[in-house]
């Protein structure tokens, strides 16, 4: 259903869920406050977003270009948190474009109260009235520190 597999009616919202998610939507939910059909966001404990953007990025020149999430055509997402300074930034861009330079969504938050010292880290999606498909080409995850990037994997199989 809409709750991704993670919430229901009776717990979406609840402090005890202990989740933290960035939502790439391509339906709109009016009961979940959403801006469109086509938005990232991020949110904590449910599906109620705490702040939210159309899906795009940045260019070099600082224009935002949209980009479509259903359109099929491949692409990449940036998901940084600073602890010090409790700084979540999420950043989209083309498959074949480097990380922007400004991220589409930035958000102080302390994740210390969501955050867990055992937690998953992983993907949902819901059912809908449209059928469709998400492919996960490939993701980096890392504690303290940068996780190893798409671009750096392709550099360094053409170094050896």
């Amino acid at each position: 259903s809409q709750y991704l597999g993670l919430f229901n009616e009776s717990n979406n919202g609840n402090l005890t869920n202990h989740v933290f998610a960035v939502e790439l939507d391509t339906i709109y939910s009016s009961e979940f406050g959403d801006i469109n059909n086509n938005h990232v966001a991020v949110d904590i404990n449910g599906l109620d977003s705490l702040i939210a953007a159309p899906a795009g990025y940045y260019d070099s020149g600082g224009n935002l270009r949209n980009l479509t999430l259903i359109s099929g055509q491949p692409m990449q997402a940036w998901i940084d948190y600073d602890q010090v300074e409790n700084q979540i930034d999420v950043t989209l861009a083309p498959i074949s474009a480097a990380k922007p330079a400004r991220s589409l969504l930035s958000l102080r938050k302390d994740l210390s109260e969501i955050l867990e010292d055992t937690m998953f880290i992983g993907f949902s999606s819901s059912t809908g009235s449209f059928l469709t498909h998400h492919y996960v080409l490939g993701w980096s995850f890392r504690l303290n520190g940068q996780a190893e990037g798409r671009r750096k994997r392709i550099e360094e199989r053409k170094i050896r």
